[in-house]
């Protein structure tokens, strides 16, 4: 009932904003990547992780998507509980980010002694990583102007490479949500009693660092028994700070390019060079330095590539 509750309230959310559930569902993130059902599997993976270890949360709570202009996911206040909405543009550009780095995975091959080797920088190589870089420009600069990435068009893919931007892109978006149970979890959004229903809640610098702690721990914690632990485990950690890397681009995007609507200028969230530091430092504590190869393999190809990406966007603005 609580459920329907909140379901219902974010129905009308959306017909407020003069969009309806069918054409939220039609958008280019849903058609590619299913997003809706996702956040409900989600969150669905969470409230028995959490009533495994006999924790309870706080109140009813929903998480979808919703065009709010954010990066990072909003917690909106309703009767009888709360949405979490992840930004309606999220999903398909993170996998469109996840596309071009699970397709540069070809750059590299192991020898006879299992070695890794690097492929050569061949004509060929250079122009599939401008390609690369062409493409993500296009997916951020949609997002940024339209808040979808899907204007941006679609990279394309092999089935080699698909799976792993597929599992790349879901273990940042688990991040997303895991963010925000641990805001409800930690208390940070106050008592329903404090708060009025339609009200978007705002969280404290602190608080969101101590949500990214909270929320990457329920992560591993919801992985402890599954199977294939390590690969799995190699993703959870991966997901939050390719999720930093990402954001630290569109930041950076933002702040070079003039052009760009001012709406999505603004953030509530600490930086995420910061966050993913303290995230990192977490994270060595707790498993040492090897769980964190392939989130640095994520974060060192963004980097590697975020000169390449800033220059073609501003050539496709100036064209």
């Amino acid at each position: 009932m609580a459920q329907e509750s909140l379901r219902a309230q974010y129905e009308a959310l959306l017909r407020a904003e003069g969009r309806t559930v069918r054409r939220a569902l039609a958008e280019g993130e849903a058609r590619a990547y299913g997003a809706a059902s996702l956040y409900e599997r989600i969150s669905s993976d969470f409230r028995r992780t959490l009533a495994e270890a006999d924790i309870a949360l706080p109140e009813p709570v929903l998480v979808a998507k919703y065009p709010h202009e954010s990066f990072n996911a909003q917690a909106r206040a309703v009767r009888g509980g709360t949405l979490i909405l992840v930004n309606a543009g999220f999903s398909l550009l993170v996998l469109e980010m996840s596309k071009a780095f699970a397709a540069s995975l070809g750059f590299f091959s192991r020898d006879e002694d299992g070695g890794i080797t690097v492929e050569a920088a061949t004509p060929a190589v250079r122009e599939r990583r401008r390609i690369a870089e062409r493409g993500m420009a296009r997916s951020v600069l949609a997002y940024l102007f339209q808040g979808d990435a899907a204007h941006g068009g679609r990279q394309p893919l092999d089935a080699d490479s698909a799976a792993m931007a597929r599992l790349l892109t879901e273990a940042t978006e688990r991040f997303v949500v895991a963010h925000e149970f641990a805001h409800l979890l930690e208390g940070h959004l106050a008592t329903p009693a404090q708060r009025g229903a339609g009200e978007w809640l705002h969280r404290t610098r602190e608080q969101e660092f101590q949500a990214d702690e909270t929320g990457m721990l329920l992560l591993l914690r919801a992985l402890e028994d599954g199977p294939e632990e390590q690969l799995a485990s190699y993703l959870a950690v991966a997901g939050p700070l390719f999720f930093f890397a990402i954001d630290h681009l569109i930041t950076r995007v933002r702040n070079e390019i003039d052009d760009i609507p001012q709406g999505m200028r603004l953030s509530d969230h600490p930086g995420s060079d910061e966050r993913g530091a303290a995230l990192r430092a977490l994270l060595t504590d707790i498993h040492g330095p090897l769980v964190l190869h392939m989130a640095d393999a994520c974060v060192q190809w963004l980097s590697w590539h975020e000169d390449g990406i800033v220059t073609a966007a501003r050539g496709q603005l100036a064209g």
